[in-house]
């Protein structure tokens, strides 16, 4: 049995390119694996979120010898920004030269200001057979019940991650 070592992204950023994998976009390892990668939110729907649990269900449904990673990213999130520049240039131009420079001033702040981050969960399953596919599938199912929601990532949100995890750009800028 190979030794790998936990928090190892070598295996993950050294990969060969991509293959379809049914509906799913899987990233070729350097060893040749097949990795599925899907990132798990909560529900906004629900009130009732419990990820502990919707773990425990996630890992007790796994075939032994299989493998998953459980990625938590802080990664940037521009979305809080971006709305309220939105907002900022729905302003009226105020007729007062003082409002109008605090209104210059809070355009040039927030295109400034550093990104906010957010926690993200991402899933990396090493698939090993048509069983693994199945399941892969059934875990939408499996975390509702928890609150959780999941979106299964395609080739440019895993070439995305991947340029995250090996080279994260803190300057990010929307």
């Amino acid at each position: 049995m190979a030794e790998q070592t936990i928090g190892s992204t070598r295996t993950f950023v050294l990969a060969k390119g991509f293959t379809q994998v049914g509906n799913h976009s899987a990233l070729i390892g350097e060893d040749d694996t097949r990795r599925l990668f899907a990132e798990l939110y909560a529900d906004p729907d629900r009130t009732d979120v419990r990820p502990q649990e919707a773990y425990k269900a996630i890992l007790s449904s796994m075939q032994p010898g299989w493998t998953l990673r459980l990625l938590q990213l802080f990664w940037p999130d521009p979305e809080p920004r971006l709305e309220f520049q939105k907002q900022l240039h729905q302003w009226a131009r105020p007729d007062a030269e003082g409002l109008d420079i605090l209104r210059q001033g809070l355009m040039l702040v927030v295109q400034e200001y550093p990104l906010p981050f957010v926690r993200r969960t991402v899933l990396e399953f090493v698939l090993t057979g048509d069983e693994g596919v199945a399941w892969w599938e059934g875990l939408s199912g499996l975390c509702a019940g928890f609150g959780l929601r999941i979106r299964y990532l395609d080739q440019t949100a895993i070439e995305s991650l991947a340029r995250w995890v090996l080279n994260p750009n803190l300057e990010y800028r929307a």
